[in-house]
């Protein structure tokens, strides 16, 4: 699936990006920029992890570019299946700096790149360059903050210890789902989805949820937004 680089002119290998993006603009100003690169064209375009999983299995571009900012549980579901599902496609994803947690989730689960969403065209494509070189690019202020998380002395956020599955109810919860909203999408009973959150409660040491997600939100996991 490796190309050889950048100097390979477009007509003889280009190299076919599957762009994930919800918003049509962001995907349409995206694809300008990577045509712009004159060996990197857009095969593709997704709204969701899910689709995207629907067009890698018809296309088999060299690289997905997952941009979609706020729907954390769809992009840590849809790299997980994306990496089992197709080993050989390269995953990098755009995100915000402050996902420390999630962006650390993405990374155990198999994604070639993390990118700030704020970077620049030619960090863009640099971090594309390298991922199809088979490296895995993480941005220095990311590689910065993980490696610092690592260093002795420094205490490891509560999530830790949450199991991928936990995580996932955590952030549907925080989505304002309810338990019978949180079983249909997981495919869960209810009795199992309240279970799950009675002990993200007990592991968390939190007495209710509305805790829980100032918690969260403390440690960047998730936003609470302020009105007025």
């Amino acid at each position: 699936m490796l190309v050889s680089g950048p100097l390979v002119q477009a007509e003889q290998c280009p190299v076919n990006i599957l762009l994930v993006d919800s918003r049509r603009l962001v995907r349409t100003g995206i694809e300008r920029v990577l045509s712009d690169s004159g060996y990197m064209t857009v095969s593709g375009e997704a709204s969701s992890c899910d689709e995207a999983i629907r067009l890698a299995r018809k296309q088999q571009p060299h690289v997905v570019l997952v941009n979609l900012p706020g729907a954390t549980v769809d992009v840590l579901d849809g790299v997980r299946k994306m990496h089992r599902q197709f080993p050989d496609i390269r995953v990098l994803v755009l995100s915000d700096e402050s996902d420390l947690i999630i962006q650390e989730r993405l990374l155990q689960a198999g994604v070639a790149g993390c990118i700030s969403s704020f970077c620049t065209v030619e960090e863009l494509y640099g971090a594309l360059d390298a991922v199809l070189r088979g490296e895995r690019y993480i941005s220095d202020s990311l590689a910065q903050k993980l490696a610092e998380r690592r260093l002795p002395g420094n205490a490891k956020t509560p999530f830790d210890q949450l199991t991928h599955r936990e995580l996932q109810i955590l952030l549907l919860v925080s989505e304002g789902k309810n338990t019978s909203a949180i079983a249909r999408e997981l495919c869960l009973t209810q009795k199992t989805v309240n279970g799950y959150r009675n002990r993200l409660l007990d592991k968390l040491r939190a007495k209710t949820e509305v805790e829980l997600m100032h918690l969260a939100a403390r440690h960047g996991l998730v936003r609470i937004v302020q009105f007025g």
